[in-house]
């Protein structure tokens, strides 16, 4: 099934709300972007269910509603297969539990159809999104990390790590990051 933006973009919804809001806010920050990246973080280490293809829609529709405002936008489906097998899902061959903490995306794909278990579980969901007419950019984290795309960010928060720690217990309620990176290899 595929929902026609027409039907129901640019018709005072939610989405429609939230996409003003974003242009409302960069322009009175004075940034005006020319184009805007919607991303949706898609969990690499599990089956895709519902509330994560549900994730990646709306973020879908808050792209779709920031067009039918006039601006430029895409929706960045973002891989998060950097991170670590947590468990063996059910039905999956019990042998994957020596890979438990291992990078999804280093983990061999045990129906051997993709490159990786990562590659597997996410491809699942971007199928979904593909069968569905959701219109994205695919975004490996492995390949972002590999090519250095997050090597600015990463220089600049270790360089504020002590202010990053308040903002997160200003915002979170979270002291641990006071005295400790967010950071779980």
């Amino acid at each position: 099934m595929v929902l026609e933006a027409p039907q129901i973009i640019g018709r005072g919804t939610w989405l429609d709300r939230v996409a003003s809001e974003i242009v409302e806010r960069e322009n009175q920050l004075g940034r005006a972007p020319e184009f805007f990246k919607v991303e949706s973080g898609l969990a690499a280490s599990g089956l895709p269910h519902i509330g994560s293809y549900g994730d990646a829609a709306r973020a879908y529709g808050v792209k779709l509603a920031l067009e039918s405002l006039g601006q430029k936008a895409e929706l960045i489906a973002f891989t998060d297969d950097k991170d670590g097998l947590r468990k063996v899902p059910a039905g999956f061959p019990k042998t994957l539990s020596k890979y438990i903490g291992f990078p999804v995306s280093s983990i061999p794909d045990p129906f051997d159809c993709h490159g990786s278990y990562g590659a597997h579980m996410s491809g699942l969901l971007l199928d979904a999104l593909d069968k569905t007419g959701v219109k994205y950019r695919h975004v490996s984290g492995t390949k972002a990390y590999q090519e250095g795309l997050f090597n600015q960010q990463i220089d600049k928060i270790l360089t504020n790590a002590k202010r990053v720690g308040e903002i997160i217990k200003e915002t979170m309620g979270q002291e641990k990051y006071t005295e400790v990176l967010p950071y779980f290899p």
